[in-house]
């Protein structure tokens, strides 16, 4: 369902014809028919991802395609997420690590921003925020930065193999005489053993995990339609490591791991990594992302920097509307808050999960 914003100019537009057409991506496939369209779309701009958000969270989809002068300009996913404790906002997108505008024609990015402030101002949003890509207007500053890895998985396998280096080689040598088990699944057991990981990782991270509900509709609207996968490794019939793939257009990203951190000697993480590569690399993927990383998290910066991928600067941008300006003022992420849910029980992590996330994005 195509419908046409109507929205008062926020400064004038000189004689450019701004159009904002709203694509539902909850019905029809008219919005995936065109960014599947688009070579650099990832799975996060696809309607699967709304589907998640909106069913999980109940989340109100923006999803616009942008014209100038009766030209496309850009494809700007966006989603609604109206908290009484934490505002009205727009995002672009929720728990995604990137999913920016889709740029048809870059030299309009004056022409687009001024669109995306209208809808902000119709939409009484605290404020809007674009995730990845470059500056959605001149001059604006990053809100936040993330650090980024991608492997080129164009070569192949063997020749993968060589670049690593001898470190990454050997954990990936000692976790196969370990004898662990590989699995790459996509049903809801291999979700359900992924997120029991995921559930004691974050509690050792001190943060609750994201609620099952969340997890449960990944299962369903992206790893059983073939846009993504379960990677486990078990020791002894008991999952010890795991991770969470996505893929669109050839594009793959890691999404999410966990891991039991008694079992770390067996390298079971670079178990499933390697095998998540062979997987990925025969299923006809031609890069890997490794995922947004807090600049803080060494530990993981290391393990990501170790597949000898390519590395660059993640930029996230934040419109404050009381401010009518791009702001660069980020409070702490939820990665630097104290560890206040390291020592509770799992049960009440996942409650507390269920209580927090749908006010956060």
């Amino acid at each position: 369902m195509v419908a046409p914003l109507q929205f008062p100019p926020l400064v004038p537009r000189a004689s450019l014809d701004i159009q904002a057409e709203r694509i539902d991506p909850l019905s029809g496939g008219l919005w995936d028919a065109h960014v599947t369209a688009r070579p650099d779309h990832t799975v996060f701009h696809r309607s699967a991802w709304a589907r998640v958000l909106a069913e999980t969270y109940g989340h109100r989809p923006f999803y616009l395609r942008i014209t100038v002068d009766g030209a496309e300009a850009a494809l700007v996913p966006l989603m609604e997420v109206r908290s009484a404790l934490t505002g009205r906002r727009g995002v672009s997108l929720p728990f995604a690590d990137f999913a920016g505008p889709l740029w048809t024609d870059p030299r309009q990015v004056a022409a687009v921003s001024q669109a995306l402030l209208d809808v902000a101002a119709q939409r009484k949003w605290k404020h809007l925020e674009l995730r990845g890509g470059p500056p959605p207007a001149p001059g604006a500053g990053c809100f936040r930065t993330y650090r980024a890895h991608e492997l080129d998985l164009s070569c192949g396998v063997s020749r993968l193999a060589l670049q690593l280096p001898a470190s990454t080689r050997r954990s990936i040598h000692k976790a196969q005489r370990s004898g662990l088990a590989i699995t790459i699944g996509r049903d809801s057991a291999a979700m359900l053993a992924f997120y029991q990981l995921h559930s004691r990782t974050r509690r050792r991270h001190g943060l609750p995990p994201q609620p099952s509900g969340f997890f449960q509709a990944i299962g369903r609207h992206l790893i059983e339609p073939g846009l993504g996968a379960i990677v486990l490794a078990h020791q002894a019939g008991t999952a010890v490591a795991g991770a969470v793939f996505f893929h669109s257009g050839g594009r793959a990203i890691y999404k999410f791991g966990a891991s039991d951190k008694n079992r770390w000697d067996l390298r079971p993480n670079h178990a499933v990594m390697w095998s998540a590569i062979q997987h990925l690399t025969e299923a006809g993927c031609r890069s890997l992302h490794f995922g947004r990383t807090s600049n803080h998290d060494v530990g993981l910066i290391r393990f990501k920097q170790s597949w000898a991928g390519s590395a660059a600067t993640l930029s996230y941008f934040r419109y404050h509307s009381g401010k009518l300006a791009w702001i660069t003022d980020a409070k702490p992420s939820a990665e630097s808050l104290p560890l206040i849910f390291a020592h509770l029980p799992l049960s009440l992590n996942r409650i507390a999960g269920r209580l927090i996330y749908p006010h956060l994005d």
